[in-house]
């Protein structure tokens, strides 16, 4: 670690409080994989990005009513009288039928982000004169600390190609939740 980032995290330590929400401000934690939509008081207020903090800024001091609901409305939390200043942590849902949902959408955004160095791995296939047809089926394995277990499976899919996937996907950063996932997803070549 250099030293400028030991130096600027020991001044954030010493100047922000710990945790707490300055008078005015109301903290939002997404723990979920969803883009939230935030309403304070029945007005549109903004968005939280998926396993993101975002401070709403120049509230009155006070309770507030707070909806949060997730972009395409398969989730929602609230209406909830919220205290300002205050925080929310917004955690997965516990209906099963939200879970199915949360699970895919996580491994939707687990891919989306990380499938360009799934196609490094087809380019070298190619370079090799292997066949690029078929699909590779990934199962990971998340810990509650976000180190990944990674199986990788498919039909016509050398074990090069296999290992270089596998390789690929653990270097890849998961979401940590607080509690071990797995999700699985589909690649095609």
């Amino acid at each position: 670690m250099s030293r400028h980032v030991l130096v600027a995290g020991l001044l954030l330590a010493l100047v922000a409080p710990s945790g707490a929400a300055p008078p005015g401000e109301l903290r939002l934690r997404n723990r979920t994989p969803f883009m939230l939509t935030v309403y304070i008081g029945g007005v549109r207020s903004g968005w939280i990005k998926p396993f993101r903090t975002e401070v709403f800024r120049g509230l009155k001091i006070g309770q507030h009513k707070v909806y949060v609901a997730s972009h395409y409305g398969s989730a929602s939390w609230g209406p909830r009288r919220v205290q300002v200043p205050g925080t929310w942590n917004l955690t997965p849902p516990k209906d099963a039928k939200a879970t199915d949902e949360l699970e895919q959408a996580l491994a939707s955004r687990i891919y989306r982000r990380n499938r360009n160095s799934l196609a490094a791995c087809d380019r070298l296939a190619e370079r090799r004169g292997e066949d690029l047809t078929g699909r590779a089926e990934f199962e990971i394995k998340v810990d509650e600390k976000g180190k990944a277990a990674v199986t990788v499976r498919g039909e016509k899919l050398s074990s090069r190609t296999r290992t270089c996937y596998r390789s690929m996907a653990t270097t890849w950063e998961y979401p940590t939740t607080g509690e071990a996932y797995s999700v699985t997803f589909q690649h095609m070549r």
